[in-house]
């Protein structure tokens, strides 16, 4: 039996009663942050809603398991990604087949203005900028988001800010 008060949700699990917060409460929080920096790691903002939506269906079927978990956004994200990842391909195969140019939407401000520094990254620099700096996420979420040590983490951030600090650098004499 699950007991609902407020923004928690309680429920027995392994014989031991367990507080979590509730599904929508955890979305209220982080559904706009997830959204922002999925767009900002993949570039294309109908994608980051796509993905996040569907990531958060999966949680709302599963969030008697997900909520307990260290870092239920961190799945969520991870999910979100990964169906952002296939339908990508499916889009790029679809271009090859079709041979037509889909045009990359304009970000709105401030991701615009970001995107055009952020775009010359890596994707894994540009995924693990984002997750640090737009979902607040420390170095072992975002390792356990993409499936990487906190120190490739470390490194990925740090080789990332070197390379926005130069283009900054280079932006500034222009």
């Amino acid at each position: 039996m699950d007991i609902v008060s407020g923004q928690s949700i309680a429920f027995i699990q392994r014989g031991e009663m367990v507080f979590v917060e509730t599904f929508d409460a955890w979305y209220s929080r982080e559904h706009d942050r997830m959204i922002a920096t999925l767009a900002l790691s993949t570039g294309d903002i109908e994608l980051a809603v796509e993905g996040v939506d569907e990531a958060c269906s999966r949680a709302l079927e599963r969030w008697k398991r997900i909520s307990v978990m260290e870092s239920p956004t961190g799945w969520v994200y991870r999910v979100a990604i990964n169906h952002a990842r296939r339908v990508a391909r499916r889009r790029s195969m679809e271009q090859r087949v079709f041979r037509k140019q889909v045009p990359i939407p304009d970000l709105p401000a401030p991701a615009g203005e970001i995107w055009k520094l952020v775009a010359s990254l890596s994707e894994r620099q540009r995924q693990v900028v984002m997750l640090r700096h737009v979902a607040d996420m420390n170095e072992n979420e975002i390792g356990t988001v993409l499936g990487i040590s906190r120190g490739t983490v470390s490194s990925t951030l740090h080789d990332a800010h070197e390379r926005l600090g130069r283009l900054l650098g280079d932006e500034n004499e222009l």
